[in-house]
């Protein structure tokens, strides 16, 4: 290491000392205050208050409306639900909530690791209000999608929206968004690293990924079919699958074929039918028993009373 030389002004101007003016005007930084409080989730090691931390430096001092977070699960291909905020701005949990990640889903990943675009705005997308025990569409408007990425692929993505607002897509705000997403994945992987974290494939049995894969692909799909195309007993797929997914097939099929069925069909409810067999369903009386099932009422009430 090289020896260390004093370079004082006293020393190097001894018979001509300066004689600086300091400036006093204060010099703020947006960015370096945003980096400062994103710095708080450095000090999490708990996953779960990880995500509800990050959600709530969404809101604030980020500053979109409404917004939610969901991790990747690359071997099953679904988003699961962490948490995310209701029509209030409100954060409430939201781990009970999960769906396929499709091509335009696969395609903002791309983009956001290319470089091309950190942050994908999407036009007339339902806005969406997800309770304990449904998931109820309260209008349309822009999404936009905000990748959390590491050095090591897709993490998740913060969705955000401008609720029952008439708000406006803020650039700025959108990419203060995506620098949370990137301060949270390099945290992300920095507690997978040492062991603190996991996330990822939830379900460990090889039968059940498959089976979800088919699922997602066909929903009209019978546990028998898919129990003959795994090669094993149908009894003891039934077993692996509640034990793995912590539902039923019968219960995680119908949950997907609603979900399914609640983003094709119009916001007014005019186009049932077509949606239901669309989603999966073998009969429009099967789609009204399980509608009713899970959502307490009949597909007719639930729109015209507003979803």
């Amino acid at each position: 290491m090289p020896k260390r030389r004093r370079i004082d002004w006293s020393v190097i101007l001894p018979k001509q000392p300066p004689s600086p003016t300091w400036g006093a005007a204060p010099a703020p930084s947006d960015s370096v205050d945003l980096l400062l409080a994103l710095s708080s989730l450095f000090t999490i090691n708990d996953m779960d208050a990880l995500l509800k931390r990050a959600v709530e430096l969404a809101l604030h001092p980020v500053g979109l409306v409404r917004a939610g977070l969901y991790l990747y699960d690359s071997q099953l291909g679904l988003m699961l639900g962490t948490w995310g905020t209701d029509l209030q701005r409100k954060v409430i949990d939201e781990r009970h909530s999960m769906f396929q990640l499709d091509q335009a889903g696969l395609r903002i990943f791309q983009r956001a690791l290319s470089g091309e675009a950190h942050w994908t705005v999407a036009e007339n997308c339902p806005i969406i209000v997800n309770n304990l025990d449904e998931t109820r569409v309260v209008g349309q408007g822009w999404v936009a999608c905000t990748p959390i990425r590491g050095t090591q692929g897709p993490i998740g993505m913060l969705y955000n929206d401008a609720g029952l607002t008439d708000a406006q897509v803020d650039g700025r705000k959108q990419a203060d968004a995506a620098m949370l997403c990137t301060v949270l994945g390099l945290r992300l992987e920095a507690l997978r690293g040492a062991g603190r974290v996991a996330y990822g494939p939830s379900a460990r049995h090889p039968a059940v990924t498959a089976a979800v894969r088919m699922l997602t692909e066909d929903p009209s799909l019978r546990g028998g079919d898919i129990a003959k195309k795994i090669g094993v007993s149908l009894s003891r797929f039934a077993r692996v699958f509640k034990a793995d997914m912590g539902l039923s097939l019968v219960d995680f099929r119908n949950q997907l074929r609603l979900d399914r069925f609640l983003s094709l069909v119009d916001t007014g409810g005019g186009n049932l039918l077509e949606a239901a067999y669309a989603a999966g369903f073998g009969s429009y009386s099967q789609f009204h028993r399980v509608f009713r099932a899970l959502r307490g009422t009949s597909p007719r009430d639930y729109f015209s009373g507003g979803g």
